[in-house]
């Protein structure tokens, strides 16, 4: 056979080999079904959260549904999971209680800063935690020393007893034991929920008053 057509052969063959390849990994691929991933709502594990004689309840104490709420105040999720929840809550006090652990995240360039956590829980010592939550969330720029001096004055508290407290070891291991608590329960994001122990995907669409309205429902 001549050279020329011996090399155009192996270069049809070649051509057809390579075609019967594809169009058997084009049928092996239309065979594959690709389902998608259903995520749990809220998970069967049941964790183990511990609600301390120091934290403050927002609802009624002795409510059948218990929501706790894991965040920072720096965090503009946070606040919004936080405002959702509370005036759901605050529309529903005797089906619900409500307990906030707020601890502050920290980055590997910046400190976290725990003063406003502090702050919030020295205004609680004087029975105005919520009120002093509600004040920071709220507002913008409120976490520093003088927004949160700003927020003491306005609610009236005895400031001298509230600057005291702030840096009091009771105040620091308060937040201390909420970190330590965190990283038990394996929290990397914020905010984290808590439904009657049961954690709950927090996907970008879900509708927190429709979700704990289902649950007083039931």
């Amino acid at each position: 056979m001549h050279p020329t057509k011996q090399l155009y052969l192996f270069i049809s063959l070649g051509i057809i080999i390579a075609a019967s390849a594809f169009a058997w990994q084009l049928i092996q691929a239309n065979k594959i079904i690709i389902k998608p991933v259903d995520t749990q709502l809220v998970s069967t594990n049941y964790y183990d959260i511990k609600i301390e004689d120091d934290d403050f309840t927002l609802g009624n104490p002795g409510a059948p549904l218990t929501v706790v709420l894991f965040g920072d105040y720096s965090c503009s999720d946070c606040q919004k999971k936080y405002s959702e929840i509370t005036t759901f809550v605050k529309a529903h006090p005797q089906d619900v209680r409500m307990f906030l652990k707020n601890f502050p995240k920290g980055s590997l360039f910046f400190k976290a800063n725990d003063l406003p956590e502090r702050a919030a829980f020295c205004a609680g010592k004087q029975n105005n935690f919520w009120q002093f939550a509600d004040a920071i969330n709220e507002g913008s720029n409120k976490t520093d020393q003088k927004g949160l001096e700003q927020i003491a004055n306005d609610l009236k508290l005895d400031t001298t007893q509230w600057s005291d407290c702030l840096t009091s070891d009771e105040a620091t291991q308060k937040i201390k034991r909420v970190v330590d608590m965190s990283q038990t329960l394996g929290i990397s994001t914020l905010p984290t929920i808590y439904i009657n122990n049961k954690k709950i995907t927090l996907e970008k669409d879900l509708d927190i008053t429709n979700l704990l309205t289902r649950f007083i429902a039931k």
